[in-house]
């Protein structure tokens, strides 16, 4: 045999290990995942609750329950409440499996859901009722191309909209203690 050969022969090999390691490694992480076969009630627009665990959706952002949204006609509508209920309607139909490891900074596991070949999160945002975080930008630009959901109108991504409600919240605190005393202030904190 030939050192080309030969080197090759190792190279095909030593390849073949590392994709037989990388596989290894992902069915033990996939065995590590918490499953869940519903039933499941909608949260909000992008969080399941089943059997008492918070399960959040990875790679969407729905607008929060109290988020209103603008109407082309200028009407007021609140988009959290309609995304609660399309992650519902989808939900009610059965079937779903979620899966996830790893946990959100409030403790919900966050999931991937799946029925078939159908992607929870990929609908969602497909429809219009979420907007991509990290994933599902092609589902997004489609939803924005065929106006529906959200796009139908005016709103504040979901980010945004809870920055700044936190923003508001920082300076109505600090208005209500540069007014009142600050033994008086610490009352109304509790």
């Amino acid at each position: 045999m030939t050192t080309v050969v030969r080197r090759l022969r190792d190279w095909v090999v030593g390849l073949a290990i590392l994709a037989l390691a990388l596989l290894i490694i992902a069915k033990l992480e996939n065995e590590q995942a918490l499953r869940f076969t519903g039933p499941f009630i909608a949260v909000d627009g992008d969080t399941l609750l089943a059997k008492g665990e918070r399960l959040r959706l990875e790679g969407l952002d729905a607008p929060e329950i109290e988020q209103a949204c603008t109407r082309p006609d200028g009407r007021h509508y609140s988009c959290g409440e309609d995304a609660r209920q399309v992650l519902a309607d989808i939900v009610g139909s059965g079937g779903w499996e979620c899966s996830g490891a790893d946990r959100d900074r409030y403790e919900r596991l966050l999931v991937n859901c799946r029925r078939g070949t159908d992607d929870l999160g990929r609908l969602l945002v497909a429809s219009g009722a979420a907007v991509a975080d990290g994933r599902y930008l092609a589902e997004e630009g489609l939803a924005r191309r065929e106006i529906k959901g959200i796009w139908n109108g005016t709103f504040e991504r979901p980010s945004e909209w809870r920055r700044m409600r936190k923003l508001e919240e920082v300076e109505q605190t600090a208005w209500v203690r540069t007014l009142v005393p600050h033994w008086i202030s610490t009352w109304f904190e509790e």
